[in-house]
């Protein structure tokens, strides 16, 4: 199996998200998949078996990527959605992995290249920028239609939470898969990181 595997975050890091792609990545990896990673250029490189790190080009101007929504982070996606068509058209995928708002950039290669994905929800998008940034409010709507497009047209949605499977069934997601936070595997975490280091 080959995976394009897109991780719009610092990869890798010791916090929330970065452990569970690290957790994903050694699962596919066990199982002898073929995986291709698209990341931000911040991040230790780790390695597993058959895993390819792709990070974007270093930008200079930007660093110290935090969690949540950003101007540092859109402009990193935008690269990360380059570089994700780059490969897409030369590779032949079985299946793209998409963490959080590379959602949306899944949905365009399943339109451009009929590759399904599996959405990783650690939140809902809309919610999380209604409550980051009020001043996002009016678009709430628009966004909240958007996520449920991305939602409905996941092959598997994974989300962390019953909050979060209740949006995904709300939106009438094809397959939900509840996965609950990787926090809550105290030692499987633990073990991770000193393995990444």
């Amino acid at each position: 199996m080959r995976v394009l595997l897109l991780a719009p975050q610092p990869f890798y890091d010791d916090r929330g998200t970065p452990i569970a792609v690290a957790l994903v990545l050694k699962v596919l990896s066990e199982r002898g998949a073929r995986v291709d990673v698209v990341t931000y250029h911040e991040g230790r490189d780790v390695a597993f078996a058959r895993v390819t790190l792709h990070r974007i080009p270093r930008l200079r101007f930007v660093r110290g990527i935090r969690p949540g929504f950003s101007w540092k982070k859109l402009l990193c996606d935008v690269f990360v959605a380059a570089r994700a068509l780059r490969l897409a058209a030369r590779g032949r995928y079985d299946v793209v992995h998409a963490v959080e708002e590379s959602v949306f950039i899944a949905l365009l290669l399943k339109w451009l290249f009929r590759i399904p994905y599996v959405y990783d929800m650690d939140s809902s998008l809309p919610q999380q920028l209604a409550e980051r940034r009020p001043l996002l409010r009016p678009a709430l709507p628009a966004l909240a239609a958007c996520e449920r497009l991305a939602l409905r047209q996941a092959a598997a949605v994974v989300p962390v939470c019953e909050a979060l499977a209740s949006v995904a069934r709300q939106a009438r997601a094809r397959k939900i898969v509840l996965l609950p936070d990787v926090s809550l595997l105290d030692e499987a975490v633990t073990g991770l990181a000193r393995a990444c280091r």
